[in-house]
């Protein structure tokens, strides 16, 4: 099937996300009066993010176009509090790339377009406890074989444990969500998954509309994989424009990062949009 052919779902999705069709999920902001008192309920959403990035490899004829689609929500039974981030890609890929799309430690040879394996976690912690200037959860983090092309899937079931912490002072809005995964099931043929995954995230508020950002694709590291081929390590960050969406929030977001560690065949340079909408 021609190049320009395949294109046209992936231009589409985008294009759905810009118009503002998108569905919720939490920033990763302080939280404010309302977004409190919404803590009550037994089940919220917090936000819903579009992150349309561009995956620049060493062939510019390989760079790579993806959207990510992540809910962040939230699940209340009494004093305990749930937090659930899901995450999946819409991507399209001229060839194969190490650890992309995330959890994929050896994709299969080829183009693709299509979706990627789900990654989602869930993070347990008392309700109201991280309105403190330090906040740690211990959860457990899933990876499931949605992928539609063995190009954008690891093929296999994974699981393992993980923290979120953040941490707030003043404009400073900062922390992490760490997880490692092994597969336990699935494609025999494929190789085991065994991830470390860090996401950092930093936010530095500058006004009541602009803040500094750093919100990396993630720190990654394939632990079964050889020697050189393992992590991506990314530097960058960007800024993100604060306005609304009707009544709801919305934050406008742009980023670059250079991996300044990579697999031989990894994406070098990462240019990062963010849509959010914040319920």
């Amino acid at each position: 099937m021609p190049r320009d052919r395949i294109r046209v779902p992936f231009a589409a999705l985008v294009s759905l996300a810009l118009s503002g069709a998108i569905m919720p999920a939490e920033a990763q902001e302080p939280h404010d009066e309302a977004a409190q008192e919404a803590e009550a309920s037994v089940f919220r959403v917090g936000s819903w993010r579009n992150w349309i990035f561009r995956s620049f490899l060493q062939d510019e004829t390989d760079d790579a176009n993806t959207l990510g689609l992540e809910l962040e929500s939230y699940f209340t039974f009494g004093s305990t509090q749930i937090k659930n981030i899901a995450y999946v890609e819409v991507a399209d890929h001229p060839r194969a790339i190490p650890g992309q799309p995330q959890g994929n430690p050896l994709p299969e040879i080829g183009s693709a377009t299509g979706i990627s394996d789900l990654l989602t976690g869930f993070w347990i912690s008392k309700q109201g406890g991280h309105h403190g200037k330090h906040h740690f959860a211990p959860g457990i983090a899933f990876q499931f074989p949605t992928a539609t092309s063995e190009t954008l899937g690891s093929g296999k079931w994974s699981v393992g444990p993980s923290l979120d912490y953040e941490y707030e002072s003043g404009d400073l809005f900062a922390g992490a969500i760490a997880l490692q995964i092994w597969s336990f099931a699935g494609d025999e043929d494929r190789k085991d998954v065994s991830m470390l995954m860090i996401k950092p995230f930093v936010y530095y508020t500058l006004s009541e509309r602009w803040d500094l950002m750093y919100v990396p694709y993630g720190i990654s590291v394939y632990w079964n994989k050889p020697s050189g081929e393992q992590v991506y390590f990314p530097i960058g960050g960007g800024g993100q424009y604060k306005t609304h969406l009707g009544s709801l929030g919305m934050n406008l977001g742009a980023q670059l990062f250079y991996n300044v560690v990579r697999p031989t065949k990894g994406t070098v340079w990462d240019l990062r949009f963010v849509v959010e909408v914040v319920f």
